[in-house]
């Protein structure tokens, strides 16, 4: 079994993982998730990039409280990011983190109507899995 893992074996693993869970909070102190994309972000700096409409729950939830739960699998380990998000509304931002898979989800590109960047900036790490267990400080 692994040691305990570091700070370069999260983002060495992030390097894997696409698809998550974001976890918001909403009004009622409820937890609310849905599957999000990073893009395949493949060079992980500590900062997860997510495209949504800006009409949605998730997009509320965020400014009423930016706290947020990012749940990542792989083949070989599994790895929870805690952090807050911004919202970004930037077309210059949009343009730097934008891949073109995101076409099928917004025509109109980063032109799409109320298009909106999640910028998730982590703080901890919890990891389970190959590369050990354990919790990281990502400040």
């Amino acid at each position: 079994m692994a040691g305990t893992p570091t700070r370069k074996d999260v983002a060495k693993a992030m390097r894997d993982m696409d698809l998550c869970f974001m976890s918001t909070h909403g009004a009622d102190r409820t937890i609310s998730s849905r599957p999000v994309s990073n893009n395949a972000q493949v060079d992980w700096d500590g900062d997860n990039w997510f495209f949504s409409h800006d009409d949605t729950r998730k997009v509320r939830e965020l400014e009423a409280d930016p706290a947020v739960t990012l749940d990542f699998q792989s083949r070989d380990g599994w790895i929870t990011l805690q952090g807050d998000a911004e919202l970004h509304r930037d077309k210059a931002l949009f343009a730097s983190h934008w891949t073109k898979d995101l076409d099928r989800w917004f025509q109109d590109g980063i032109d799409t109507p109320g298009l909106t960047l999640i910028q998730v900036r982590a703080r901890l790490a919890e990891v389970n899995g190959r590369m050990g267990e354990g919790r990281v400080d990502l400040t």
